[in-house]
C-alpha cells in the first residue's frame, strides 16, 4: 500500500458488531480511525438493535467494498436432502416439521433462511443460538434439519465428509465449491445474498483522504498474494469506488428491511 505505514487492528466485539461500529461513528474523520465493517453492522443490526445508535446509511463515510462471500445452505451428508428441490418438497409436505438453526436471531444466516422461506413458500422453524458452534453441532447431530453459513465456516466440516453444501446463495457460483449451484439455479431465480465486508469512515472524511484511502485498498486487492489468500478463504476480491460502495450499502439495508418486515422480526 502507499501510505508508508502500519495498521493498529483493535478489535470491538460485541451486540453483532456494534460497539465497534458506533465507535467508529462517534471518532473523528481524520482517516486515521476506519470500520472494517461486514453485512451486520452495516446492513442488518442498526434494524433491530434498539441501543443502535447510527445509521450505516448517513453516518459513515464508504471507502470500499473488499470482499464477499456467499451463505451456503448445508446439509448433514446423510441427509435425505440431496437437492434444493428435495428439502422444499420435504417442507411444503411436512409444514412447521423441519427445523434451521442460526447464529441468533437477526444474523445473516437467519435472514438468508426467511429469505428462502419467503421465496419458496415454505415453514421452516427458526431455532437460535448463541453464536454458530452450537448451531452446528446441532445440525451434525441431526437435532436441525438445515442451516446457512459461510463457505469458510462450513468448508471444513464439508471437507472431511460431515456436511453437504445443497446451493449458493448468490448469483454465481464459488470459486470455494465450484461444483455447488446458485439457489437460482436450483429453482429460485433472482436469489442473491452476500455476506461482505468493506471499509468505512467517520462521517465528514475529507474526500481527496477518502479517494487515497480508496486507492490503496484497490492496489492492495490487485496483489496476488492478497487475492490467493481471500480466494483460499473462500472470499472473493471486490473493490470499486465509494460511490458504489454507499450505493450498494443503502440498497442492501433496504433490502434486509424488507426480509424483516416480512418474518415480522422486532427489533430487540
Amino acid at each position: 500500500m502507499p501510505w508508508g505505514t502500519s495498521f493498529i487492528v483493535e478489535n470491538k466485539g460485541g451486540v453483532g458488531g456494534l460497539i465497534g461500529s458506533m465507535e467508529v461513528a462517534r471518532a473523528a474523520p481524520d482517516g486515521y480511525t476506519l470500520l472494517m465493517g461486514s453485512t451486520g453492522p452495516l446492513a442488518i443490526s442498526p434494524q433491530l438493535v434498539k441501543a443502535s445508535t447510527y445509521d450505516p446509511r448517513k453516518d459513515f463515510t464508504p471507502v470500499i467494498e473488499l470482499a464477499g462471500v456467499p451463505q451456503m445452505l448445508l446439509v448433514r451428508s446423510d441427509s435425505p436432502y440431496k437437492s434444493v428441490q428435495d428439502l422444499i418438497a420435504a417442507a411444503k409436505a411436512n409444514p412447521g416439521q423441519l427445523t434451521y438453526g442460526s447464529g441468533g436471531i437477526g444474523s445473516l444466516s437467519n435472514l438468508t433462511m426467511e429469505l428462502f422461506k419467503q421465496r419458496a413458500g415454505v415453514d421452516i422453524v427458526h431455532v437460535p443460538y448463541k453464536g454458530a458452534a452450537p448451531a452446528y453441532n446441532d445440525l451434525l447431530s441431526g437435532r436441525l434439519q438445515v442451516m446457512f453459513d459461510t463457505t469458510p465456516a462450513a468448508l471444513k466440516f464439508v471437507q472431511t465428509g460431515r456436511l453437504r453444501f445443497l446451493a449458493a446463495s448468490t448469483t454465481t457460483r464459488t470459486s470455494a465449491a465450484p461444483d455447488v449451484p446458485t439457489l437460482g439455479e436450483a429453482g429460485l431465480p433472482g436469489f442473491d445474498v452476500l455476506g461482505w465486508l468493506g471499509i468505512v469512515a467517520p462521517r465528514g472524511l475529507a474526500p481527496a483522504k477518502r479517494k487515497r484511502l480508496n486507492e490503496g485498498f484497490q492496489q492492495a486487492l490487485q496483489d496476488p498474494e492478497v487475492r490467493n489468500r481471500l480466494e483460499a478463504l473462500g472470499l472473493t476480491p471486490l473493490g470499486g469506488t465509494p460511490e458504489q460502495f454507499g450505493s450498494y450499502v443503502r440498497s442492501e439495508y433496504d433490502k434486509f428491511a424488507g426480509i424483516i418486515k416480512t418474518a415480522k422480526i422486532t427489533p430487540q
